[in-house]
């Protein structure tokens, strides 16, 4: 019982993932993105089981994409830059599928599309400020540099 307790309090941390949000957007489309740069398991609070970031490239903007991996679900944060002012940051949460599916092809747990959560983070916080440097800061200079 105790462990169930601690995996809800952990992934209601995760969806949250230490972040203020302040209200609800559409998901952006990324099909036009060209990917520069990823970068793998980076330090995160939450603690994830792995995560990765990727930076791409638009013709008049960059996101970085930051997935982690929990053992309840995943989320991915999704910062728009251009000439290295944030723009717009969110997140998307999702639990697994509680039928402990497991996509062949991606082979991990499905994801229960029912569960999202997505939160929009306020860009004049100072606390989503200084996430998004920290974020930016690990990826190459001369990468990040194209998105001047």
């Amino acid at each position: 019982m105790a462990v169930a307790a601690y995996k809800t309090l952990i992934f209601t941390v995760a969806c949250s993932f230490g972040f203020t949000a302040c209200s609800m957007s559409p998901s952006q489309n990324t099909a036009a993105l060209h990917p520069l740069q990823q970068v793998e398991n980076i330090a995160a609070v939450p603690n994830t089981k792995s995560n990765n970031a990727t930076l791409s490239h638009d013709k008049d903007h960059c996101v970085i994409q930051f997935t982690g991996y929990f053992d309840g679900g995943e989320s991915t944060e999704t910062w728009t830059f251009q000439a290295q002012q944030l723009q717009q940051a969110y997140s998307e949460t999702f639990k697994y599928n509680q039928r402990d599916t497991v996509d062949a092809v991606a082979q991990k747990s499905e994801l229960d599309l029912n569960s999202k959560v997505k939160s929009i983070f306020d860009i004049q916080s100072p606390e989503t400020k200084n996430n998004f440097e920290k974020l930016k800061s690990h990826f190459n200079k001369d990468t990040l540099s194209q998105c001047a």
